[in-house]
């Protein structure tokens, strides 16, 4: 397990944070879970990323901020001076504003962060109904309860979204807002591949969510991301996904 720096001034960590020539190593375990698009906007940027597992999760929470992962471990090549930063939501956002994820304004960046909020809470409902239930019984209860009270709810609601942004003019068909893959575009491409194993075309597909289906198509066509979705890292996490959630 990587080590952080310890006994060093909040300036001294700011100028880590800064650099723009860092070295990081994502903790997580060797499955997609909750950081498919923050391992994708690393992995799409021009930085120097590795994805590492915990050798021992039991013990080596122990030593963790919060005793849980992702993980990102920043070190300074020159200074080999190295942060340790959690929560996946700060580190969405640090990523994506540090190598251009997070649009080209203001505004932009408000929406991208809100629809990608929008998103997570999906998933985040559906691995504390159905992933943390342990009783086949209840489990396929709880199942039952997420397909049809949330997934066509959250597809309502984001394709009405992605078609008056681009109707208004503030997104590229493709796209929530602008023209450029962000953060909600790679949430939701990545979530909606579990969405659509899940409930197959009973509430996402070409017919009944085009705009939707557009921002998938987009990011899958980007040369970074299918370098990334060829890399021997994704088809490890792949593996993984499928023999522990049959995903």
């Amino acid at each position: 397990m990587i080590q952080a720096t310890k006994n060093l001034s909040t300036e001294a960590m700011s100028k880590i944070l800064e650099g723009k020539n860092n070295e990081y190593s994502l903790l997580y375990f060797p499955f997609h879970g909750v950081v498919a698009a923050l391992r994708a906007m690393l992995a799409m940027s021009d930085a120097k990323v590795t994805f590492t597992q915990p050798d021992d999760w039991p013990v080596e929470k122990k030593e963790t901020q919060f005793g849980h992962m992702p993980i990102l471990y920043e070190t300074d090549p020159i200074t080999n001076q190295t942060l340790a930063l959690t929560e996946l939501s700060v580190l969405e956002e640090y990523i994506g504003r540090k190598y251009n994820f997070l649009g080209s304004n203001a505004y932009e960046t408000n929406q991208i962060l809100t629809f990608n909020s929008s998103t997570q809470s999906l998933f985040d409902k559906f691995v504390t109904l159905v992933v943390r239930t342990a009783d086949p019984e209840i489990r396929a209860k709880m199942m039952e309860t997420f397909l049809t009270s949330f997934i066509g709810e959250w597809a309502e609601f984001h394709e009405r979204a992605l078609q008056a942004n681009v109707a208004a003019g503030i997104a590229k068909t493709g796209h929530y807002v602008g023209e450029k893959i962000s953060l909600a575009d790679l949430k939701t491409a990545t979530v909606v591949t579990v969405m659509m194993k899940l409930s197959g075309d009973k509430f996402i597909s070409e017919e009944k969510t085009p705009a939707i289906m557009e921002v998938c198509k987009t990011v899958e066509a980007d040369e970074r991301y299918k370098k990334w979705r060829a890399s021997d890292d994704v088809k490890l996490f792949n593996e993984v996904t499928k023999q522990r959630f049959n995903l």
